[in-house]
């Protein structure tokens, strides 16, 4: 792209940024900047202007959606495919600079190292809400991830003890059908209270929700309980906020609990539950958030069965042909996530291009996770996963770091890497074998006194006092124990 190309967007991103605050400051505000920017030959806001996530932000604050909580002061990080713009930043780190005019705007050229996805991050010493804005990306849910992220940065600081340990995902029971089916359930409960026109219809049906998940959480392991119940607490309020803010009905999020998702989209399932819980406390309790912020250890289940306990309330049920009915989309479900799983093992294993096996030996201690892509990956059998990203594994002769530069979201193609577990959980108990398959190339192997070292696109290692035999466009390396 031109510079004269690039410095006519960044200017537009400004006028956009400038709309916004005016819109914030003063209800009147939106119509005066949008006409300064006019008479200045600048185009205003436009639909598909991914930077239209400023109304969701004005949104947040005009709903009053959570006490407290002002987006405006929050530093927001957003990638727009070219340059990375920094907004709010109290105290922006060197390497960005003012925009020119556009006082409180701040860009550098290239995604910034702290933007590495929808989330947040410490920007120059501060917490900051971090969201991709790319074109390529709907406005609605560029919008959403916005308002998302930006009141994690709020809430978290309010709720420290709810953190969701990711670790407890990869050994989640996605095979367990009973599971599953009674989580379809839920769903569908939490669905109809939403719909439901008379509160104590919308009351019944929560509590018919609420009676399913004591049934099935007793089969569940204790981190795995409390997983659900973080994730619930902290991305389920979050989409809560980030829905009601850019005014979305809650039929929608009734819809999003009735989608088709895969057995291994555990993690997202609760953030619609947990929405869900959100908007119908809304109903059934309101001003529910002033006593979640008193007592920040209360889980918006326990806030839910204070309030069905306050009304007259019968559970709804089921007849048992719709619990058979979900039941057979478990079975469905867990059936298809087998296949899946078998079928990505077997031509990751057949795949094309160069290959690395590292195992390590018996009684030799095992790789330990020191950095991986917690999203694009899949949990397979036996306590294997597929690394579709990135990876990095440590042990005491060396290290391995692998980041695949076909790297797609939502496929596996390139050069990906599937670890097996050194014990019952498939990463925090160590990786005992990696494979590294589809290379570029041949890997190229070079061998010192002691070491090995292995090098191609997105492989880099070194090891010490190892094992290697070099077969083609194979390479086997044996990790034995560190010499005395």
């Amino acid at each position: 792209m031109k510079a004269g190309h690039k410095r006519k967007g960044l200017v537009h991103v400004a006028a956009t940024f400038a709309i916004a605050v005016a819109t914030v400051a003063g209800g009147t505000g939106r119509l005066l900047a949008q006409a300064q920017a006019q008479a200045a030959g600048q185009p205003p806001s436009a639909p598909q202007d991914v930077f239209a996530f400023v109304r969701a932000l004005d949104e947040a604050a005009a709903r009053g959606v959570w006490p407290g909580f002002s987006p405006t002061g929050i530093p927001v990080a957003l990638f727009d495919g070219e340059h990375t713009i920094l907004l709010r930043h109290p105290s922006p780190p060197t390497e960005f600079s003012p925009m020119a005019g556009r006082p409180g705007v701040l860009f550098v050229n290239g995604r910034h190292s702290g933007v590495t996805g929808n989330s947040t991050r410490e920007i120059g010493g501060v917490r900051t809400a971090t969201v991709i804005a790319t074109p390529a990306q709907p406005v609605e849910r560029t919008m959403l991830a916005v308002v998302e992220e930006v009141f994690h940065v709020f809430w978290l600081a309010r709720h420290p003890s709810f953190r969701p340990n990711e670790m407890a995902r990869y050994a989640y029971p996605l095979d367990d059908v009973d599971n599953l089916g009674r989580l379809v359930a839920e769903d569908e409960a939490l669905a109809r209270a939403l719909e439901a026109q008379r509160i104590d219809d919308a009351a019944d049906w929560a509590a018919a929700a609420l009676g399913i998940r004591r049934e099935r959480v007793t089969r569940l392991a204790e981190d795995v309980r409390v997983y659900e119940t973080s994730l619930e607490m902290m991305e389920g309020t979050a989409n809560y906020v980030a829905r009601v803010s850019v005014g979305e009905p809650a039929s929608r999020t009734a819809e999003r609990l009735r989608a088709p998702r895969p057995a291994e989209d555990i993690r997202w399932r609760f953030y619609d539950s947990g929405a869900a819980l959100c908007l119908l406390l809304d109903r059934l309790s309101p001003g529910w958030q002033e006593r979640s912020d008193r007592q920040p250890a209360l889980t918006i289940v326990e806030l839910m069965d204070a309030a069905l306990r306050g009304r007259d309330t019968a559970a709804a049920g089921f007849p048992e042909a719709e619990m058979a009915g979900f039941q057979a989309r478990a079975t469905a479900g867990v059936a298809d996530l087998g296949l899946r799983r078998g079928r990505l093992r077997a031509e990751l294993l057949e795949r094309q291009g160069g290959r690395v096996v590292i195992e390590v030996a018996a009684g030799a201690e095992p790789f330990r996770v020191q950095r991986f892509d917690p999203i694009n990956l899949m949990v397979l059998d036996a306590g294997a996963m597929a690394h579709a990203n990135y990876l990095s594994l440590g042990v005491q002769q060396g290290s391995v770091e692998l980041t695949n530069p076909a790297f797609v979201r939502g496929s596996f193609g390139g050069t990906v890497s599937i670890t097996e577990a050194a014990g019952r959980h498939p990463l925090s108990d160590g990786v005992r074998r990696l494979t590294i398959a589809g290379i570029q190339g041949a890997p190229k192997v070079g061998r010192g006194e002691r070491t090995v070292s292995v090098e191609a696109p997105g492989v880099r290692l070194t090891l010490r006092d190892v094992e290697t035999h070099v077969e083609g466009d194979l390479v086997r390396i044996i990790v034995k124990g560190p010499r005395p």
